[in-house]
């Protein structure tokens, strides 16, 4: 790469010529580094966030409210955390698939469910309205 100083020392349109080479190739370089930067911030911060979840143990398929019922009572009724935990992925993927499908009530309560979990997880324990929550999910949320 050519020095500022050997730029200003040639004459006429050849200077300006260089200088614009220079520039351009510095601001490519700039680019390319930022991309490959933010690439790779993105995939740590995906990989971060699935080690914290604990989805990166299995692929995420709740048939049905019926497979994540027993997690989400162990949940309610003891704080169990890894119970809290996977039953607030397989919901969140019930949550998507009946947004998928625009099945826009179910998705509501399954977003209540999962607001649910997370408050036993804040140790806010919310008693019978969670209880309530489930039970009103699996009779809106049938066959989804």
């Amino acid at each position: 790469m050519i020095s500022f100083f050997q730029l200003i020392s040639r004459p006429g349109q050849e200077f300006v010529f260089e200088f614009l080479e220079a520039r351009q190739s510095l601001i490519s370089s700039r680019l390319l580094i930022n991309n490959l930067l933010n690439n790779w911030v993105r995939a740590w911060i995906s990989c971060s966030a699935a080690l914290v979840i604990g989805s990166v143990e299995a692929p995420v398929h709740a048939a049905s409210l019926a497979g994540v019922r027993p997690l989400l009572l162990a949940c309610f009724m003891s704080a169990n955390t890894s119970s809290c935990d996977r039953a607030l992925v397989l919901t969140e993927a019930m949550q998507r698939r009946a947004a998928d499908r625009q099945l826009y009530p179910c998705q509501t309560l399954l977003l209540g469910l999962q607001a649910e979990v997370v408050m036993v997880q804040l140790a806010e324990q919310r008693g019978q309205k969670a209880f309530e929550t489930l039970r009103d999910s699996e009779r809106l949320c049938a066959g989804l």
